[in-house]
């Protein structure tokens, strides 16, 4: 049995029980408030980011929040495939740090490319109304592709930079536009099945969109849609995702279907593959533990 094999049969296991423990959660921990050292409003989101989109909420002070993303390959695997959840999957682990209640720092590291990526996010300012507030706050990160391969440091190297504007347009409904720029440091040129090459891009200019309807107070619907803005790596398409995501006990759940595996954002602009409208999408989930 190779390693691929045996790494998809951990990850269907490891689905099973983690939508075991997604049901069962709510029902322990239902009436449980998600508890911080620090109090602070207003949260546009419930999470630090809406799917794969860093979003304006922010890590209070003193806080660290522990997280889990996981995508799968494409549903049209079908059940030959048990729907993309036998295929190669992509996982990050991250932790972040609040230094501030406007300035939070993290590092995590991604099985797709052995990715480490260190990352702060800052909250420029809150502006507007208590009840239509409009938050901005910018985002970047340096990502290090670690492979065994034979390319220099600098070579493995990509970055990416974003400003987020976020805005309660009603009590239940949140927008968020994200421009951003990626670099990598190496455009690569990949030979592609079939013959042909696939070059990357080295910088790739993206413009994000992304909502949430709030169904209850700890129950919302989630979208995000990451179009590129001219120069785009061959082969690759814009990335969308819709989800669901769930408070209870400090946690914040979020179970999507997406049309990208990959979760660093600037590989989501330079390598996402499929189209969500042509049925190419597979399943995901977010796990974030604040504490």
């Amino acid at each position: 049995m190779n390693l691929d094999t045996k790494f998809g049969r951990l990850s269907s296991k490891m689905m099973v029980f983690l939508s075991l423990l997604t049901l069962v959660t709510p029902l322990v921990f239902g009436q449980m408030k998600r508890e911080r050292s620090v109090e602070i409003a207003p949260e546009l989101f419930l999470a630090a980011s809406v799917i794969t989109l860093p979003s304006t909420t922010q890590l209070p002070a003193s806080n660290m929040n522990f997280t889990i993303q996981h995508a799968f390959g494409p549903v049209s695997d079908g059940l030959e495939g048990l729907f993309g959840l036998d295929a190669s999957s992509n996982i990050r682990f991250g932790f972040d740090y609040g230094l501030t209640d406007n300035l939070s720092i993290g590092i995590g590291r991604s099985r797709f490319d052995k990715v480490y990526d260190l990352r702060a996010k800052m909250k420029l300012m809150t502006v507007g109304t208590e009840a239509s507030p409009t938050v901005i706050s910018v985002f970047g990160n340096i990502g290090v592709d670690s492979q065994d391969n034979d390319l220099e440091f600098a070579d493995r190297a990509s970055s990416h930079l974003s400003v987020l504007v976020g805005h309660a347009l009603t009590e239940k409904i949140t927008l968020q536009v994200s421009p951003a720029w990626s670099h990598f440091n190496l455009a690569k040129s990949n030979i592609v099945f079939g013959g042909g090459v696939e070059r990357e891009a080295s910088d790739i200019l993206t413009l994000g969109f992304a909502t949430r309807y709030i169904i209850t107070g700890q129950v919302s619907v989630l979208a995000e849609f990451i179009p590129v803005i001219g120069t785009r790596s061959d082969g690759s398409e814009n990335a969308f995702s819709l989800g669901v995501d769930l408070e209870a006990g400090g946690h914040v759940f979020q179970m999507f279907l997406t049309s990208t595996q990959w979760i660093v954002p600037q590989y989501v602009a330079s390598k996402s593959r499929d189209n969500f409208f042509d049925g190419d999408f597979g399943f995901g989930f977010n796990i974030h533990r604040v504490f």
